[in-house]
């Protein structure tokens, strides 16, 4: 007894190529990229630019209010002499210590009367300080600058998340790039459009 033939089916239709909204992902991961790249350096770079006050050496308190009460830095023109500072927090009546910067710290804020450099950090424990600093002696009147302090461990992460960020999203970007294109010349044009 023989076996009736088996039906015929006919092999599916090829798979469409893929819309064009995949190149316009993976142009916007690439420009995605670009901008976490300089959005993250900035944000690391921002805590070493801000001051949160300028302070005359003149030998007399000044109130200043803090961002944060976190542990903040003192900076000074690294061609003048360490100035003699005494820190009071207004919200205890403490003096809080200063103590080293645990590191060279410098940064060119801009102008043209030089760098400025990490003197002393402390710790208050609220946001607003009575300041007072020696006078810069026969100097022009000087101040002396009040900052966040760096924080080392930040900044690496703020620079790691600088390079990684943006490389992750770029490759991403690509990669769609890449298959989209090899997809898009492969397979046929959708049903209803003209081929390209």
């Amino acid at each position: 007894m023989t076996r009736p033939p088996t039906p015929y089916a006919p092999p599916p239709p090829p798979r469409p190529r893929p819309s064009a909204w995949w190149f316009g992902l993976g142009i916007a991961l690439i420009l995605g990229a670009v901008v976490a790249g300089v959005g993250i350096f900035w944000w690391t770079l921002a805590p070493l630019l801000h001051t949160d006050a300028e302070v005359p050496r003149d030998g007399r308190p000044h109130v200043v209010e803090l961002s944060s009460d976190g542990d903040q830095m003192l900076w000074t023109y690294d061609f003048e002499a360490e100035p003699v500072c005494h820190v009071v927090d207004l919200g205890s009546g403490d003096e809080v210590s200063l103590r080293s910067p645990g590191g060279e710290f410098r940064r060119d804020d801009g102008g043209t009367a030089g760098d400025r450099v990490g003197t002393w950090r402390f710790d208050p424990d609220s946001t607003r300080v009575e300041v007072t600093c020696s006078p810069a002696g026969a100097q022009p009147p000087s101040t002396v600058e009040i900052g966040a302090a760096p924080r080392i461990r930040g900044f690496v992460l703020g620079l790691l998340a600088t390079i990684f960020v943006p490389l992750l999203l770029g490759l991403a970007g690509v990669a769609v790039l890449l298959v989209t294109g090899i997809l898009w010349s492969l397979r046929p044009a959708r049903p209803g459009r003209p081929a390209a």
